[in-house]
């Protein structure tokens, strides 16, 4: 049955377009305080970080922007990388609440912005998107307002799980920049593809 839905979402979106998958702010804080989110920290859900963080420990940023950070599932995997700025930005209060009160230090903060709205005169050696992009509006023009966030040989890290929505977003995305690698990750009942890439 999940596979013929997965076809129909598929047919859809090559009809249709990307259509972003619309959460409230309100209803992320409403399902942060009740930890349904919890589950992403389950031996089950390492894959996606796991490819994150192994591209991180190759890169060695010294300041990180985690767009979409939740309550730091990602944070707490770098935090032994010996990089000297961490910031991590979710539309949601609760998920900064819970982050910052269990990460929060002087290498690692977080703040409450919307993606599109968010700005700030630091530059990033790297800047992630993880399971975060396909929430938002026009990605592709989202991740050129990034690119101007990078240090001169800084690199945008993007992981989505796969799936007809997460394509439609790499359609747009792979031609807005350049991919200097991929990596596909198979765990329990999914796939996460996670992208390291270099502004055009």
């Amino acid at each position: 049955m999940e596979r013929i839905k997965e076809l129909a979402r598929a047919i859809v979106f090559g009809v249709t377009g990307y259509r972003p998958q619309q959460v409230s702010a309100e209803t992320w804080d409403r399902e942060y305080q009740g930890g349904q989110w919890k589950y992403l920290g389950k031996i089950d859900s390492l894959a996606g970080l796991v490819s994150i963080l192994g591209y991180c420990q190759f890169l060695n940023p010294a300041s990180i922007l985690d767009t979409g950070c939740g309550e730091g599932l990602l944070a707490e995997k770098l935090k032994i990388l010996p990089y000297k700025s961490y910031l991590g930005m979710d539309v949601s209060k609760e998920a900064i609440a819970l982050a910052t009160g269990r990460l929060g230090d002087e290498r690692s903060r977080f703040t409450v912005a919307d993606a599109w709205a968010f700005d700030t005169d630091e530059r990033f050696d790297v800047i992630v998107f993880n399971q975060s992009l396909y929430y938002l509006s026009e990605p592709a023009a989202l991740l050129v307002k990034y690119q101007k966030l990078l240090t001169p040989n800084g690199r945008i890290i993007v992981s989505m799980v796969d799936n007809a929505r997460t394509r439609a977003v790499w359609r747009l995305i792979d031609p807005a920049m350049r991919i200097e690698d991929a990596m596909t990750t198979i765990q329990g009942k999914g796939t996460v593809v996670t992208k390291v890439m270099l502004p055009n």
